[in-house]
């Protein structure tokens, strides 16, 4: 991982040719980018690299760089990305990973894209999105049709214990059978 003060990127794009079969829509260019601040990582998308990285480092000075990496499609792919790292959702595009969790599955795979290729990456992205189970949280977001903060609220297991204590506070207080009875004492 890099700091972000010695990040030695120029950030030209060098494109391979792919193959003829693949039909690439050369739309929305930008950049994908990781940032991780002790555990949690931030996932966000931009049109100027370096203006970011700028950004990034007055509001999170000691923040590390995961990786800066080209894509076509940056917001179709920045939206899925964070739809299949919902469950580790913690607020805005900031994930919380436990030590030893998928974060470090997510880093690892995100660090192994060109710095340059925005063509191999966005042919390789759904490879990877797939090949990582990440798809199949994609698809259940998909198949309940909500917008992908209402999902990261709703499959977030921080977010659902939430819920549940709000849920069963208001319930406690419309009905008297569901507040905790005070124990008595057997002399009582």
């Amino acid at each position: 991982m890099l700091h972000m003060f010695r990040l030695k990127h120029d950030f030209s794009i060098q494109n391979s040719r792919l193959p003829a079969w693949y039909r690439l829509e050369a739309i929305d260019p930008g950049w994908l980018y990781m940032l991780k601040h002790a555990d949690l990582i931030k996932v966000g998308k931009t049109k100027d690299p370096k203006r970011r990285l700028r950004e990034a480092q007055t509001w999170l000075p000691d923040c590390e760089l995961i990786g800066i990496k080209p894509f076509w499609k940056i917001h179709d792919f920045e939206r899925t990305l964070l739809c299949g790292i919902a469950n580790y959702w913690h607020e805005g595009e900031w994930h919380r990973f436990p030590e030893g969790s998928a974060g470090d599955f997510l880093t690892e795979g995100f660090q192994i894209f060109s710095d340059q290729d925005r063509n191999k990456n966005t042919f390789e992205f759904n490879y990877w999105i797939g090949g990582s189970g990440m798809g199949e949280v994609v698809m259940e977001q998909n198949h309940r049709r909500v917008t992908l903060r209402r999902f990261q609220r709703d499959v977030c297991p921080r977010t659902m214990e939430a819920r549940r204590k709000e849920m069963l506070e208001s319930m406690g207080a419309r009905n008297p059978n569901l507040r905790p009875q005070r124990k008595t004492s057997p002399d009582a």
